[in-house]
Protein backbone atom coordinates (compact mmCIF):
# COMPACT_ATOMS: atom_id res chain seq x y z
CA UNK A 1 0.00 0.00 0.00
CA UNK A 2 1.38 3.57 -1.10
CA UNK A 3 1.13 5.77 1.81
CA UNK A 4 0.43 9.61 0.19
CA UNK A 5 0.77 12.96 2.55
CA UNK A 6 -1.65 15.21 3.21
CA UNK A 7 0.64 17.80 1.03
CA UNK A 8 1.28 15.56 -1.89
CA UNK A 9 -2.45 14.22 -1.77
CA UNK A 10 -3.48 17.92 -2.59
CA UNK A 11 -0.79 18.22 -4.98
CA UNK A 12 -2.29 15.27 -6.90
CA UNK A 13 -5.22 17.04 -6.88
CA UNK A 14 -3.83 20.23 -8.23
CA UNK A 15 -2.34 18.14 -11.34
CA UNK A 16 -5.73 17.00 -12.13
CA UNK A 17 -6.94 18.89 -16.06
CA UNK A 18 -7.38 21.99 -15.33
CA UNK A 19 -9.61 23.26 -18.06
CA UNK A 20 -12.49 25.32 -17.27
CA UNK A 21 -11.00 25.88 -13.49
CA UNK A 22 -8.28 28.65 -14.10
CA UNK A 23 -9.26 31.96 -13.64
CA UNK A 24 -6.59 33.29 -16.16
CA UNK A 25 -3.24 34.00 -13.99
CA UNK A 26 -0.48 31.39 -14.68
CA UNK A 27 2.74 31.56 -15.21
CA UNK A 28 5.93 28.99 -16.29
CA UNK A 29 8.82 29.54 -14.69
CA UNK A 30 12.13 27.83 -16.60
CA UNK A 31 14.92 27.48 -14.65
CA UNK A 32 19.13 25.71 -14.31
CA UNK A 33 19.27 23.83 -11.07
CA UNK A 34 23.12 24.27 -10.24
CA UNK A 35 24.30 21.82 -7.78
CA UNK A 36 27.40 23.57 -6.43
CA UNK A 37 30.23 21.11 -4.89
CA UNK A 38 33.50 21.23 -3.81
CA UNK A 39 35.90 17.96 -5.75
CA UNK A 40 39.26 17.52 -4.06
CA UNK A 41 39.61 21.49 -3.22
CA UNK A 42 38.42 22.66 -6.16
CA UNK A 43 34.42 24.45 -7.57
CA UNK A 44 32.42 21.75 -9.74
CA UNK A 45 29.04 22.26 -10.86
CA UNK A 46 26.35 19.99 -12.58
CA UNK A 47 22.95 21.40 -13.87
CA UNK A 48 19.96 20.27 -15.51
CA UNK A 49 16.63 22.33 -16.91
CA UNK A 50 13.20 22.26 -15.29
CA UNK A 51 10.30 23.96 -15.97
CA UNK A 52 6.93 24.41 -13.43
CA UNK A 53 3.80 25.82 -14.13
CA UNK A 54 1.72 27.72 -11.46
CA UNK A 55 -1.91 28.37 -12.12
CA UNK A 56 -4.90 29.77 -9.69
CA UNK A 57 -7.58 27.76 -9.57
CA UNK A 58 -11.70 29.30 -9.29
CA UNK A 59 -13.74 25.58 -9.33
CA UNK A 60 -12.48 22.55 -8.73
CA UNK A 61 -13.36 19.71 -6.48
CA UNK A 62 -11.21 21.32 -3.61
CA UNK A 63 -12.62 24.64 -4.14
CA UNK A 64 -10.88 27.50 -5.24
CA UNK A 65 -7.03 26.82 -4.78
CA UNK A 66 -3.56 26.44 -7.08
CA UNK A 67 -2.54 23.81 -9.43
CA UNK A 68 1.18 22.72 -10.71
CA UNK A 69 2.66 20.89 -13.04
CA UNK A 70 6.74 20.32 -13.24
CA UNK A 71 8.68 19.33 -16.41
CA UNK A 72 12.45 18.09 -15.96
CA UNK A 73 14.19 15.19 -14.43
CA UNK A 74 16.88 14.24 -11.74
CA UNK A 75 19.85 16.20 -12.26
CA UNK A 76 22.67 14.43 -13.05
CA UNK A 77 26.03 15.01 -11.47
CA UNK A 78 28.98 13.29 -13.02
CA UNK A 79 32.50 13.71 -11.22
CA UNK A 80 35.24 12.83 -12.96
CA UNK A 81 37.31 9.92 -11.39
CA UNK A 82 34.66 9.48 -8.32
CA UNK A 83 31.00 8.49 -9.98
CA UNK A 84 28.24 9.39 -10.57
CA UNK A 85 24.87 10.91 -8.18
CA UNK A 86 21.31 12.17 -8.73
CA UNK A 87 19.58 14.39 -7.18
CA UNK A 88 15.78 13.99 -7.80
CA UNK A 89 13.15 16.15 -8.36
CA UNK A 90 11.28 15.10 -4.73
CA UNK A 91 12.58 15.12 -1.08
CA UNK A 92 12.69 12.39 1.04
CA UNK A 93 10.40 13.89 4.01
CA UNK A 94 11.13 13.01 7.87
CA UNK A 95 7.94 10.42 7.99
CA UNK A 96 9.33 9.22 4.91
CA UNK A 97 6.86 10.26 2.21
CA UNK A 98 8.45 11.36 -1.36
CA UNK A 99 7.13 14.45 -1.64
CA UNK A 100 6.92 17.60 -3.86
CA UNK A 101 10.44 20.01 -3.84
CA UNK A 102 10.68 22.43 -6.46
CA UNK A 103 7.13 23.61 -6.51
CA UNK A 104 7.58 24.89 -3.26
CA UNK A 105 11.30 25.29 -3.51
CA UNK A 106 10.75 28.42 -6.63
CA UNK A 107 7.95 30.20 -5.16
CA UNK A 108 10.22 30.34 -1.49
CA UNK A 109 13.38 31.60 -3.40
CA UNK A 110 12.00 33.85 -5.68
CA UNK A 111 10.17 35.65 -2.55
CA UNK A 112 6.38 34.83 -2.95
CA UNK A 113 4.76 35.18 0.31
CA UNK A 114 2.11 32.96 -0.68
CA UNK A 115 1.42 28.98 -0.48
CA UNK A 116 0.63 27.28 -4.05
CA UNK A 117 -3.14 27.61 -3.00
CA UNK A 118 -2.89 31.21 -2.26
CA UNK A 119 -1.51 33.05 -4.44
CA UNK A 120 -1.99 36.28 -5.28
CA UNK A 121 -1.94 38.93 -8.61
CA UNK A 122 1.21 40.17 -6.84
CA UNK A 123 3.02 36.83 -6.75
CA UNK A 124 2.38 36.25 -10.37
CA UNK A 125 3.98 39.73 -11.28
CA UNK A 126 6.81 38.61 -9.35
CA UNK A 127 7.42 35.54 -10.99
CA UNK A 128 6.76 36.79 -14.80
CA UNK A 129 9.29 39.12 -13.49
CA UNK A 130 12.25 36.64 -12.41
CA UNK A 131 15.52 37.06 -13.82
CA UNK A 132 19.20 35.98 -12.51
CA UNK A 133 20.91 33.39 -10.37
CA UNK A 134 19.56 33.14 -6.60
CA UNK A 135 20.45 30.34 -3.79
CA UNK A 136 17.54 28.22 -3.44
CA UNK A 137 15.50 28.50 -0.35
CA UNK A 138 13.26 26.58 1.82
CA UNK A 139 11.02 26.30 4.20
CA UNK A 140 13.20 24.97 7.07
CA UNK A 141 16.86 26.27 5.49
CA UNK A 142 17.87 22.68 5.54
CA UNK A 143 15.62 20.58 3.48
CA UNK A 144 16.82 19.81 0.12
CA UNK A 145 15.91 17.04 -2.44
CA UNK A 146 16.78 13.21 -2.13
CA UNK A 147 20.30 12.34 -3.49
CA UNK A 148 20.95 9.08 -4.66
CA UNK A 149 23.27 6.81 -6.32
CA UNK A 150 23.72 3.17 -7.38
CA UNK A 151 25.71 0.37 -6.97
CA UNK A 152 25.46 -0.74 -10.86
CA UNK A 153 23.64 1.89 -12.84
CA UNK A 154 22.27 -0.85 -14.91
CA UNK A 155 20.49 -2.31 -12.03
CA UNK A 156 17.92 -0.29 -10.51
CA UNK A 157 17.85 -2.07 -7.55
CA UNK A 158 21.11 -0.82 -6.42
CA UNK A 159 19.85 2.54 -6.03
CA UNK A 160 20.58 4.09 -2.30
CA UNK A 161 20.34 7.15 -0.82
CA UNK A 162 23.02 9.61 0.09
CA UNK A 163 22.65 12.91 2.49
CA UNK A 164 24.48 15.92 0.86
CA UNK A 165 26.52 16.34 4.42
CA UNK A 166 27.86 12.59 4.10
CA UNK A 167 28.46 13.02 0.11
CA UNK A 168 32.18 12.19 0.85
CA UNK A 169 31.75 8.75 2.50
CA UNK A 170 30.53 7.59 -0.98
CA UNK A 171 32.68 10.02 -2.88
CA UNK A 172 35.71 10.69 -1.12
CA UNK A 173 37.31 14.42 -1.44
CA UNK A 174 33.78 15.87 -2.86
CA UNK A 175 31.37 18.11 -0.73
CA UNK A 176 27.89 19.41 -1.29
CA UNK A 177 28.16 23.46 -0.84
CA UNK A 178 24.53 24.35 -2.07
CA UNK A 179 21.65 24.69 -4.97
CA UNK A 180 21.17 27.67 -7.24
CA UNK A 181 18.66 28.25 -10.06
CA UNK A 182 19.20 30.29 -13.04
CA UNK A 183 16.04 31.76 -15.21
CA UNK A 184 16.89 30.68 -18.67
CA UNK A 185 14.85 29.81 -21.75
CA UNK A 186 17.35 26.96 -22.39
CA UNK A 187 15.69 23.74 -23.34
CA UNK A 188 13.79 21.45 -20.99
CA UNK A 189 16.97 18.87 -19.86
CA UNK A 190 15.88 15.31 -21.46
CA UNK A 191 18.77 12.91 -21.12
CA UNK A 192 18.09 10.92 -17.84
CA UNK A 193 15.82 8.04 -20.24
CA UNK A 194 19.27 7.21 -22.33
CA UNK A 195 21.64 7.07 -19.01
CA UNK A 196 18.95 4.67 -17.40
CA UNK A 197 17.54 3.07 -19.82
CA UNK A 198 15.34 0.61 -17.53
CA UNK A 199 13.19 4.30 -16.69
CA UNK A 200 12.04 3.35 -20.49
CA UNK A 201 10.51 -0.12 -19.14
CA UNK A 202 6.18 -0.17 -19.19
CA UNK A 203 4.33 1.56 -16.87
CA UNK A 204 3.37 -1.41 -14.96
CA UNK A 205 6.54 -3.24 -14.81
CA UNK A 206 8.63 -2.80 -11.06
CA UNK A 207 12.21 -2.63 -11.24
CA UNK A 208 12.93 -1.39 -8.11
CA UNK A 209 13.15 -3.61 -4.52
CA UNK A 210 10.47 -4.54 -2.58
CA UNK A 211 9.28 -6.34 0.83
CA UNK A 212 8.26 -9.76 0.23
CA UNK A 213 4.66 -10.80 0.80
CA UNK A 214 3.84 -10.94 4.13
CA UNK A 215 6.68 -9.39 5.67
CA UNK A 216 6.02 -5.35 4.66
CA UNK A 217 7.55 -3.09 6.90
CA UNK A 218 5.78 0.02 8.01
CA UNK A 219 6.19 3.06 5.56
CA UNK A 220 8.28 5.19 7.20
CA UNK A 221 10.41 2.37 8.50
CA UNK A 222 11.63 1.71 4.66
CA UNK A 223 14.78 2.73 2.74
CA UNK A 224 14.11 5.22 -0.41
CA UNK A 225 14.86 2.15 -2.15
CA UNK A 226 12.12 0.71 -1.19
CA UNK A 227 9.41 3.15 -2.10
CA UNK A 228 10.82 5.05 -5.19
CA UNK A 229 9.24 4.50 -8.23
CA UNK A 230 10.35 5.44 -12.01
CA UNK A 231 7.98 8.40 -11.52
CA UNK A 232 9.98 9.71 -8.88
CA UNK A 233 12.71 10.69 -11.33
CA UNK A 234 10.91 13.17 -13.90
CA UNK A 235 8.23 15.89 -12.60
CA UNK A 236 4.63 15.37 -12.91
CA UNK A 237 4.72 16.84 -16.71
CA UNK A 238 7.42 14.39 -18.05
CA UNK A 239 6.45 11.74 -16.65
Amino acid sequence: MVKISRRSLIASLAALPLAGCLSGEKVKIRYRVIAWLEVDGKPFQASTVMEVHYARVTNSLTGAGGATRLYGEALIADIPGKGTFYIMPVKHEQGGTLAQFWETAILLTLGTKSSIGMLKPEDFELMRAASGQMKVKTFRGSEHPAFVSFGDESKPKTIFEIQPDRLDEVFPGVRFIGLDILITDAPISKMLRDRLPWLNTPVGQEVFERDPPGKQRPYWEKPLGLKVTKAHFFGDGSR
